[in-house]
Formats: C-alpha cells, sequence, structure tokens
C-alpha cells in the first residue's frame, strides 16, 4: 500500500511540473520523457510483481498509437509531448484507465473551452488531471 502512495506520488510529481511547463512556456522538454518512460515502466514492474509486463507496454502503445493519430489527423495542432505525455500516461495507468483518463481530460477540456471562450487550450494540464484522478480512481 505505501509503495502504491509513493510511486503515484513520484507520478503527481512529474505530471504538475510539465502541465506547469505546457502552461508557462508552452512546451515540455523531450527530455523528461526520455527519463520518465524507462524509469516508470520500471517501477511500476518492480512495485507490483504480480502485474504482467504486457499490462503497460499496452497502456504505452495504446496512448502513443491514438494521440499519434490524432496527432497527424489534427495537422499537427496537437504537440508532440501530448503524443509523448499519452504514452507515459498508458504505461503507468495500463490501457483501460488510460481510456478512462482521456475521457476525463477531454470532458474537463470541453468546459474549460466553454467557460473560457478559447479554442486552444494547453492539453497537457488537462491530460494531468485526468490521469492523476484516475490514478487516485484505481486505488
Amino acid at each position: 500500500m505505501v509503495r502504491d502512495v509513493l510511486w503515484k506520488i513520484l507520478f503527481v510529481l512529474f505530471s504538475a511540473a510539465i502541465a506547469a511547463a505546457d502552461i508557462k512556456a508552452g512546451k515540455v522538454p523531450r527530455l523528461a520523457f526520455i527519463f520518465a518512460f524507462p524509469f516508470f515502466f520500471i517501477l511500476k514492474l518492480l512495485l507490483n510483481e504480480h502485474l504482467p509486463a504486457w499490462e503497460p507496454i499496452m497502456g504505452g502503445i495504446a496512448g502513443l498509437i491514438v494521440f499519434l493519430l490524432v496527432f497527424f489527423i489534427s495537422g499537427r495542432k496537437l504537440g508532440l509531448a501530448d503524443v509523448w505525455y499519452s504514452g507515459l500516461i498508458g504505461i503507468v495507468l495500463g490501457p483501460l484507465w488510460w481510456y478512462a483518463a482521456m475521457a476525463s481530460a477531454c470532458i474537463a477540456g470541453l468546459i474549460y473551452m466553454f467557460l473560457s471562450n478559447q479554442r486552444r487550450i494547453p492539453f497537457i494540464p488537462l491530460m494531468a488531471l485526468g490521469s492523476i484522478a484516475m490514478s487516485i480512481a484505481q486505488t
């Protein structure tokens, strides 16, 4: 239980940091994801001995593929950092919880657009909000 809480705290801190970077600078350093992918994958497997390795792998692949498709279909209006963060969320939450996190992020995005009358929104903070909510719901 304590191990689960500690590694989720690390994920929340990472998510808050990249969300702040996205809001402040409009971009997230790719170097953050280069370190985060193997770190969270290995940590998830080490702290969850009974977890099959395919779950975080499939979650990461699902997150990357879906957002890569959106990236190309939208004419690159979605940032590549969004694609990378989506894959990381898939690793951390697994494929089923990834869908719930993205659904909640999209709903939050629609509410934000409606309330702020803005067409362009930084999506990483909303993805962070959805993924943090789903990581809490997992326990």
